[in-house]
């Protein structure tokens, strides 16, 4: 928003308008009376203007900007390509994770090209189908029912890095949060060569949820649901601040900078040869608890879980990792030796090599045997499969389950 200078300023070059003056050559005072006039007048015009010119200075110097604060924090992300010049490695590894495709616009994800021209049924709602489109760069569908006119609805983001699925959301108004958003009724579940469409966790008949509000079309969030829907899958919602997302100025994606935080600071100190390069998070500076909790914020932990939900036959919790985990015995009896980093790496792809997370087990059941199975023919095999068994959340996707236990 701009000001102007001449809003506040009054206009001094117009001339001072004077009435014929009678020639009084005797009354030298009253000859100059005209002039002195002008003279005044032209001061005290001068006088307002900078008076006026003082208070809108006042006014300004003395003004909060709301967002100002936001904007210093948000100046200090600098961008995954400066981590790159001293991490190439890391920072290749994370482009090829999931943590890289948790955020983008719905026409330029891969799964959009595989939608394009297909049809699904909504099996809640006999009768509707949804076809796909995908044209001049936009991602739509039409959804078509007997007791409604056709309606084409647009697919702006793509939530979800497609390892096990797709859901799409659309802002109400385009570009922030501030009128909410709808999260499509149907996903895109990663399953077989060209995967299977179904409805969106959450939006299920019998399912349990409080957020937002079913419709035929998808679930309409409100500004403050999208929000935590967002703040998930981007690194920053906004130059302005955790409290309202923009399209133009959002940083998208799981980036380096949303768990070690904004690296400016730590860039430029590297390009000066500084040996003292210490990020606000990272790698033996916190604890086994504030890294849950990190990780926790969008992976779920046990405060956020509906009331009676944390229970053994919940198999839902597969989903929501940390839950299960803090439940554990594992997590509870190491005292911080158990966290999430101690089997996965968070800059790479999910390992699917149980050999190796057994051998994390083993770090502590082996150094105490009468701690290993003696159940198993090979005690010192197969835990995985047997305490961290893969289950059904309820969306046809098997997790495995965190809640490590007997069975």
């Amino acid at each position: 928003m701009a000001d102007s200078d001449e809003q506040d300023r009054a206009d001094d070059s117009e001339a001072v308008a004077s009435e014929p003056v009678e020639d009084r050559s005797s009354d030298e005072g009253g000859a100059r009376r005209p002039a002195a006039i002008r003279e005044a007048a032209i001061v005290a015009v001068a006088l307002i203007a900078l008076l006026a010119i003082g208070s809108w200075w006042v006014k300004r110097a003395g003004r909060v900007d709301p967002d100002s604060s936001a904007r210093r924090v948000y100046a200090q992300y600098i961008g995954e390509k400066s981590c790159r010049e001293c991490h190439p490695g890391i920072t290749a590894q994370h482009a090829r994770a999931g943590h890289s495709r948790t955020l983008r616009p719905a026409a330029s994800a891969p799964v959009a090209a595989i939608l394009d021209g297909r049809k699904a049924s909504d099996p809640e709602h006999p009768g509707a189908e949804f076809a796909f489109h995908l044209s001049d760069g936009v991602l739509s569908t039409t959804r078509t029912a007997p007791d409604s006119s056709p309606e084409r609805l647009l697919l702006q983001y793509a939530l979800g890095s497609g390892t096990h699925a797709v859901t799409f959301l659309t802002l109400q108004d385009g570009e922030s949060s501030n009128a909410g958003a709808l999260e499509s009724r149907l996903t895109w579940f990663h399953e077989g060569d060209h995967g299977r469409i179904g409805i969106t966790p959450g939006q299920e008949a019998d399912s349990n949820t409080k957020r937002g509000v079913r419709t035929p079309r998808g679930r309409a969030l409100d500004p403050a649901e999208t929000l935590k829907c967002l703040d998930c899958h981007t690194t920053v919602l906004s130059d302005v601040g955790p409290k309202r997302f923009d399209a133009e100025t959002m940083i998208p994606t799981v980036t380096c900078e949303r768990c070690h935080g904004p690296a400016r600071a730590h860039v430029e100190a590297a390009r000066r040869g500084e040996t003292s390069l210490a990020m606000p998070f990272g790698a033996g500076r916190e604890t086994a608890e504030l890294e849950m909790k990190l990780c926790g914020h969008c992976h779920r932990l046990p405060e956020m879980a509906p009331p009676g939900a944390v229970r053994v036959d919940n198999h839902e919790l597969a989903r929501f990792q940390p839950v299960g985990l803090m439940q554990s015995a594992c997590w509870k009896g190491t005292k911080g030796e158990l966290r999430c980093t101690t089997c996965h790496d968070p800059h790479t792809r999910t390992s699917n090599d149980l050999v190796r997370y057994e051998n994390g087990c083993l770090r502590c059941h082996d150094a105490a045997p009468e701690r290993i199975c003696s159940i198993s023919p090979t005690p010192k095999s197969g835990c995985v499969g047997c305490h961290m068994p893969k289950r059904d959340a309820g969306q046809g996707i098997l997790f495995t389950d965190h809640w490590i236990r007997i069975p």
